[in-house]
């Protein structure tokens, strides 16, 4: 339901625990939970955007499921939400948009999921090309035998669920085929076959896919569209059509392009581009061109990869997806064409081969066997890291290859990652002296001073998560050395992350890059807290005090609740949350006609009320600016949400760094 790219502290988590504990689901297009005490039916009401005063007689008894009782609530016509948009850097100077659906539209989606799943797994099979596709329902087991371990797959947060595979912890609703990420489609067989049977790689790109697909043409992939337009009242009652309006609802009523993040819309559109790569593949056969003996194509959501040999193939090629395409009111994106030649290598490919192997060879930890005086067996070890070779060694590797920062970037921090692990493995296991561990202090230090050097030149949100991990790892690691050594490296990565900050200030389109490096710096603990005018600058604040501060571009939800965690109650930022508390009720107020539709709203109203940091009286002038909650009974209903289990999206208390790292299991977008 989610985009890869947010913060840490942010979660479903909680929500999903909520509705387990209340099953809350739909039923017959009502609303239905089990009854409970306290406020529940207020919150319920509210957190799927209905009026909690209003409609509180509008709750009917109902008993589902003996012996407890239920209550529903009709949803009615189905209502256009405001899903919470946000940008994140995608290019140079260019920004992608990227969404969270509000809470019912996520209700709604996992209730169209179960009723629908055979139609999706069905309607996602039909393309010739397509290699990463939902295939059946992920397959969720928990045993501890042999054959469990033997099929369980590796962990890893940039994949989704793969057929044949089981979870412990699921991360997708369907397994996909073939393919969960396009590097293993580079480094499969079927793609070194393709190489020695063709000539040419070409590699299409679909023009801004999600911003362009007419939520209509899903209608049009699967039953054609002239059907479609000769039965339009028939088609809104189909499979297509209702999934259409759901997409459309869930975006505000927008037809013309799809959220963008949730794994969902990479469904919706697989299902059209389903039908895109069916009529290629006929458009082909007509110019007497056939799959597999004088083409071979492959689609990765909406990236292709073309396998031919002549340039006259290639212009049919071309001329065959423009037309199909414009068919669904999509478009190739020419200027990102790229043809590539015997031997089909690319730069980045090239690039990782190289990096790869300047890694594996300058951080390590060489272990060798030894024996004491006593003849008693053991490994002594040694380690050093020169940072600044390591960064020119880099630094050439780019430059032979042609390949940017940002192209790399990614690979190269989980590499560092791996080995990271591979020092901490291999120092447990020597013997320690003072000289041993000022040994590897030092090079944890050269190894940090690298990684900061690398990420600085392209920070992205999923570098951000890389380094973070790699922080962790770190952070866990220090604790087993002396104060002294500690102390240097913690000392390092504050004044790295502190001078990073000061100078990658957030703006509007940039609030989610970087706030990982608050969540991070917190670790660090109380000796290290952010100077307030340095954290000032950061978000774009200005002057001082509760009435002097002033914002240079409005703050999102995402940097006001990751805002509220980083001070929680520090006396040194004191008017910053004053005016940040302040900001929030003009955020509500501002926004009343929108209130119960607006997801940002919604997740920030529930965070505000269960956040530690903030007292009563604020959160009751929240709820008052917030007619629709209640008009009596404030201070008990806010009562309501000061227990650990309390509905909420931010993780407030119990925050465990290391835990949320690993818990992060979407898959990351592109």
């Amino acid at each position: 339901m989610l985009p890869y790219e947010v913060p840490l502290t942010f979660t479903n988590r909680h929500f999903y625990k909520f509705l387990l504990k209340n099953d809350v689901h739909i039923e017959n297009n009502c609303l239905i939970w089990k009854e409970g005490s306290g406020f529940v039916d207020e919150i319920i009401l509210v957190l799927f955007g209905f009026r909690s005063h209003d409609n509180i007689n509008s709750i009917v008894k109902i008993r589902t499921r003996e012996p407890e009782s239920y209550k529903q609530y009709p949803l009615g016509e189905n209502k256009a939400l405001i899903p919470f948009n946000y940008k994140i850097n995608h290019k140079v100077n260019e920004f992608r948009d990227l969404s969270v659906p509000h809470p019912r539209s996520q209700l709604l989606v996992s209730n169209f999921y179960q009723q629908t799943k055979e139609l999706i797994i069905y309607f996602s099979s039909l393309s010739p090309f397509s290699i990463r596709k939902p295939a059946k329902v992920a397959i969720y087991k928990f045993h501890k035998d042999k054959v469990h371990y033997e099929k369980l797959s590796e962990e890893d947060p940039s994949l989704v669920e793969e057929t044949d595979k089981e979870y412990e912890n699921l991360r997708s609703f369907f397994s996909y085929k073939e393919y969960g990420n396009i590097h293993k489609f580079y480094e499969s067989p079927v793609f070194h076959r393709c190489e020695k049977k063709f000539n040419k790689l070409l590699k299409l790109d679909v023009s801004k896919c999600f911003d362009s697909i007419y939520t209509h043409s899903i209608a049009w992939a699967i039953y054609d569209k002239i059907v479609v337009k000769e039965a339009i009242k028939a088609s809104t009652n189909s499979f297509a059509g209702k999934f259409d309006s759901l997409m459309q609802n869930m975006n505000y009523g927008e037809t013309n392009g799809i959220l963008i993040g949730p794994e969902f819309s990479r469904i919706f559109a697989e299902m059209i581009l389903q039908a895109v790569d069916k009529n290629i593949e006929t458009a082909l056969a007509k110019e007497g061109l056939f799959n597999r003996r004088d083409y071979e194509i492959f689609r990765y959501v909406d990236d292709y990869f073309v396998f031919l040999d002549s340039s006259e193939h290639e212009e049919l090629v071309v001329e065959a997806f423009s037309h199909s395409l414009k068919q669904f009111n999509l478009h190739l994106n020419l200027s990102k064409s790229e043809v590539y030649e015997k031997p089909i290598i690319t730069g980045i490919t090239i690039a990782k081969n190289k990096i790869a192997g300047l890694l594996d060879k300058e951080i390590k930890y060489d272990l060798q066997e030894s024996e004491d005086e006593n003849g008693d067996q053991f490994f002594k070890g040694n380690i050093y890291i020169n940072s600044n070779a390591l960064i020119t060694a880099f630094k050439t590797v780019l430059k032979e290859t042609s390949v940017a920062y940002k192209d790399i970037l990614n690979y190269s921090l989980a590499l560092v990652e791996k080995r990271v692990d591979l020092i901490v493995k291999n120092y447990s296991k020597i013997r320690k002296t003072p000289a041993v561990e000022r040994q590897v202090a030092k090079a944890i230090i050269s190894l940090l001073e690298f990684v900061f050097f690398i990420y600085s030149v392209s920070p992205r949100v999923n570098t951000t998560i890389r380094l973070s991990r790699v922080l962790k790892k770190v952070f866990s690691f220090i604790k087993g050395l002396s104060a002294l050594y500690r102390g240097n490296i913690e000392g390092l990565v504050f004044s790295e992350l502190s001078n990073f900050l000061k100078k990658n200030k957030t703006n509007y389109a940039t609030q989610v890059e970087t706030l990982y490096l608050l969540v991070s710096l917190a670790e660090l603990g109380k000796n290290y807290w952010l100077d307030k005018e340095l954290l000032k600058d950061y978000f774009g604040l200005k002057g001082n005090g509760v009435e002097g501060i002033e914002n240079t571009f409005e703050l999102n939800y995402f940097s006001v609740t990751v805002l509220f965690f980083y001070m929680k109650n520090k006396k040194r930022y004191a008017d910053v949350k004053a005016w940040l508390e302040a900001y929030v009720l003009n955020k509500f107020s501002n926004n009343k006609d929108t209130l119960l539709k607006d997801a940002e709203l919604c997740l920030l109203l529930f965070d505000v009320l269960t956040c530690p940091y903030i007292n009563d009286e604020f959160k009751l002038q929240l709820v008052e600016s917030y007619p629709q909650v209640l008009e009596a009974n404030r201070q008990a209903f806010i009562d309501e949400f000061k227990g650990k289990e309390s509905l909420r999206f931010t993780t407030w208390m119990d925050f465990d760094f290391g835990k949320e790292l690993d818990a992060k299991r979407s898959q990351e977008v592109y």
